[in-house]
């Protein structure tokens, strides 16, 4: 993105981050920290100890994000033929739900920084970020914990009936066949079904699934409904979200400037791309950005000022990689500031994040 087109971009959602009337500053306290509150032990999964002696808590997180892709992708390639469907489902959105508490900032850094080397499993990786940003709109708005577990659920299976094909498509350039499209058009009730015939009641769940790519003003599909449930209204949200800022093999994920631009004029955003955007802000963690000082950052974790998350100067204003990595806040004026999203593929591919997960 040219600078001035990033500037319109950010002058467009400035406003709405700055009046935030639902964002809860400060952010949730990490599991552990001083005055933080322990998350249910209903929400903990059998998967997520704490860390290792070696390692802090953001890097077990790190470690516990990517156990969970390598865990739900079998069970999502191919769920009807797997016994253990539903309870790796189950377990997968208690861990999601209890890391959403523990470090929502590894878990967006996860989401904004989705490696294009797995675009082999792209459906499932946007799955599992989509719950994620589920979680998190589920605490802003104060849901129950049974109405958040069946937004996560949601989440991972909206699309469980064309897993292999949205991941084929995301490395496609091209317009779709009559096939696919038939295919695409249907999913959202067809994956009903396959939940249905997996032993899912929970109507919640399935009615979320089934109506994620409705319309307020009944353009959407595959029903044409104008009255949807509010976890499909989430969903849909979350779910265009998270789409813009994947990468594909025809282009690298959306910058997030423009990413929240589009998403507070995309006419199905409504009530929760606001709530959305201000959750993550106007850059998110994982996010790359020009500073002021000519160097190139990365976002590590957001901070009571959407505008001014901490980040961590990678490149000097000459592109050569800085021997001493640390992490470093931001602020409006003076000081170090950021003055753009940084849009360059090649330095993003550079980033060391498991050595960036010991400084959140």
């Amino acid at each position: 993105m040219h600078c001035a087109n990033a500037h319109r971009c950010v002058c467009a959602v400035v406003p709405v981050l700055q009046a935030a009337p639902d964002v809860r500053w400060p952010l949730p306290t990490p599991v552990g920290d001083a005055g933080g509150s322990m998350p249910r032990p209903d929400l903990i999964a059998p998967d997520c100890a704490g860390p290792e002696a070696s390692e802090s808590l953001a890097q077990s997180c790190w470690r516990h994000w990517q156990q969970l892709l390598d865990g739900l992708t079998p069970v999502l390639m191919q769920p009807l033929s797997r016994l253990d469907t539903l309870d790796t489902l189950q377990t997968t959105a208690a861990a999601v739900m209890h890391l959403a508490r523990q470090s929502p900032d590894v878990g967006l850094f996860h989401v904004v920084h989705a490696p294009s080397v797995e675009l082999h499993r792209y459906s499932v990786a946007h799955a599992l970020h989509t719950a994620l940003l589920m979680s998190l709109i589920a605490q802003r708005k104060e849901w129950s914990p049974a109405l958040e577990r069946s937004g996560v659920l949601a989440a991972l299976t909206m699309n469980v009936s064309i897993t292999a094909l949205q991941s084929q498509l995301a490395l496609h350039d091209g317009p779709l066949d009559e096939t696919q499209r038939e295919d695409i058009r249907h999913h959202p009730t067809e994956s009903r079904w396959w939940l249905e015939a997996l032993g899912v009641t929970d109507t919640d769940w399935l009615d979320a699934v089934q109506q994620h790519h409705e319309q307020p003003d009944g353009t959407g599909y595959p029903l044409g409904l104008t009255g949807t449930h509010v976890l499909a209204d989430a969903l849909r949200t979350c779910d265009v979200l998270g789409a813009k800022l994947s990468p594909r093999g025809s282009r690298p994920g959306l910058l997030s400037p423009r990413v929240a631009s589009e998403i507070f004029q995309h006419r199905s955003a409504g009530y929760f791309g606001a709530t959305l955007i201000r959750e993550l802000g106007l850059y998110p963690p994982g996010s790359l950005v020009q500073l002021n000082t000519g160097e190139v950052a990365v976002v590590l974790r957001r901070t009571r000022d959407p505008m001014t998350p901490d980040v961590v100067p990678l490149f000097t204003r000459d592109g050569q990689p800085l021997s001493t990595l640390q992490r470093c806040a931001t602020s409006r004026a003076p000081g170090r500031c950021i003055v753009s999203a940084c849009a360059d593929a090649t330095l993003r591919q550079q980033i060391p994040c498991e050595t960036l997960m010991s400084l959140v």
